[in-house]
């Protein structure tokens, strides 16, 4: 059993050393990053954020994970997640170990889980310490551990365009109905957008912001163009 001590910021900025059992009751999905954000495990990349569709800002320390949090977002499960929120400690043998696992989410029905992602070769040794660390961690504070693989091909395509049309914005009752109703049979989405009534360019704008938020839907292995069959939710597909 390791001797793993995690460290995370407070909401009022300070930074705080606990026992992994008190992470229990840390929202850690509402924390910074304990330290200034730090490069995709220890190698050089890019250090952004993620504007979650929350409104909250989740550090990302690379491209990969910056399209983990894409996919986090649409996640119709995740209420809230954030970036690097904790930093766990621990030694085995004479080695000291310091590590950020990637995400803290807090899922929709209140259980929280901590979401890593794949590394894009084999899990050496120093993974593998990781993980079986971080499966201690997540059973004492109650949380379940996720490995998530980095999204890739039509799907990460389908995201980047979908993820444009996350933050609401103003919309007329009356043309989303007409959107919606256009879509109560599966048919293609230049198709419905023809037949909806809504003015072209528009009714675009509310077939992907409908797509986003779940209320129509699609084959993600196929990319989302106009010829792509979309159907209302609660509709055979």
């Amino acid at each position: 059993m390791r001797d793993v001590v995690a460290w995370y910021r407070d909401p009022q900025g300070g930074l705080t050393r606990v026992r992994p059992d008190a992470l229990a009751s840390v929202a850690l999905e509402a924390c910074a990053p304990p330290t200034d954000p730090v490069a995709y495990h220890g190698r050089q990349g890019i250090i952004t954020a993620w504007p979650a569709s929350s409104r909250s800002k989740v550090v990302c320390g690379s491209l990969r994970r910056l399209r983990v949090a894409m996919e986090l977002d649409f996640d119709p499960e995740v209420e809230r997640f954030s970036g690097e929120p904790v930093e766990l400690h621990w030694q085995s043998g004479l080695t000291k170990h310091r590590w950020r696992p990637d995400f803290a989410v807090r899922m929709r029905d209140g259980s929280r889980r901590v979401v890593v992602v794949r590394p894009p070769r084999r899990m050496g040794p120093q993974w593998q310490e990781r993980v079986a660390a971080l499966d201690e961690v997540a059973q004492a504070a109650g949380w379940e551990a996720e490995l998530r693989s980095v999204p890739r091909g039509v799907r990460l395509a389908n995201l980047m365009w979908l993820a444009d049309y996350r933050f609401p914005g103003r919309v007329d009752p009356a043309e989303e109905q007409a959107v919606m109703s256009a879509f109560r049979r599966r048919r293609a989405l230049g198709e419905g957008v023809a037949a909806c009534g809504v003015p072209r360019l528009l009714a675009l704008d509310l077939v992907y912001r409908l797509i986003w938020q779940r209320r129509l839907l699609f084959a993600w292995d196929r990319p989302l163009l106009l010829t792509a069959p979309v159907w209302a939710a609660g509709q055979a597909s």
